[in-house]
C-alpha cells in the first residue's frame, strides 16, 4: 500500500470554511498535491479549490501549476470523475498528462482533482472543519482512486485497513 502523509498547516479552516460554503451553492473540485518531483516550488499538501467559472482559493503557491489545474478542474467538474495530473511547470509550462513523463522534465507536480457534491461531500466538509477547530486528533483521507470519496477517520480507526493496496493521501488534521 502507498500511502503519502503530511502534515501541513494547508488544511486551514479558512479552506475549508469556503469548502463548506461553496458546496452550498454547486460541486467543487478539491485539488491536493500529492507528490512533486525536481525543481518545482510546489510542496506536497498545498490545495485548491475550483468553482463555478474559474473561481479559485487555496494555498497552491505556483502560478503555472495553478493556472493547469484550473483548466483541468472543468472536466472534473463536468463529469465528476477524480483525476490524477501531472504538470510540468517548466519551459512547457502547460504539459499536462496522467502519468508521469519518465523520459521528459524531472520537474513534475502531481495533482489530485476530485469533485464534491452533495450531502456526503458536506458531511465531510463540515467533519474536516469540526476536527480542525477542536483540535481533534483525525486524519483526511483521499483515496487516489476513481470512484472513492475522501473521508475523516479518527487516530486509532481500523479505516486505514480499507486502503490495503491503494494509493492514498493522508493528512494529520
Amino acid at each position: 500500500m502507498t500511502q503519502m502523509k503530511v502534515k501541513t498547516q494547508t488544511s486551514s479552516i479558512e479552506l475549508f470554511s469556503c469548502l463548506l460554503e461553496q458546496l452550498s451553492q454547486g460541486p467543487v473540485v478539491f485539488a491536493i498535491v500529492t507528490a512533486t518531483q525536481g525543481q518545482v516550488d510546489s510542496q506536497v499538501g498545498e490545495k485548491l479549490l475550483v468553482w463555478g467559472d474559474a473561481q479559485s482559493t487555496g494555498s497552491l503557491t505556483e502560478n503555472t501549476v495553478k493556472a493547469t489545474i484550473i483548466t483541468q478542474a472543468f472536466s472534473v467538474l463536468k463529469t465528476g470523475i477524480a483525476q490524477k495530473t501531472v504538470i510540468d511547470p517548466g519551459n512547457n509550462m502547460f504539459a499536462v498528462s496522467s502519468v508521469p513523463a519518465t523520459e521528459k522534465s524531472t520537474d513534475q507536480v502531481h495533482v489530485w482533482l476530485t469533485r464534491w457534491q452533495g450531502e456526503d461531500a458536506i458531511a465531510t466538509a463540515q467533519a474536516t472543519l469540526c476536527a480542525l477547530q477542536t483540535n481533534q486528533p483525525s486524519r483526511l483521507i483521499v483515496p487516489l482512486v476513481t470512484g472513492q470519496f475522501p473521508y475523516i477517520v479518527n487516530h486509532d480507526s481500523p479505516s486505514l485497513r480499507n486502503l490495503q493496496g491503494q494509493e492514498a493521501y493522508i493528512e494529520e488534521l
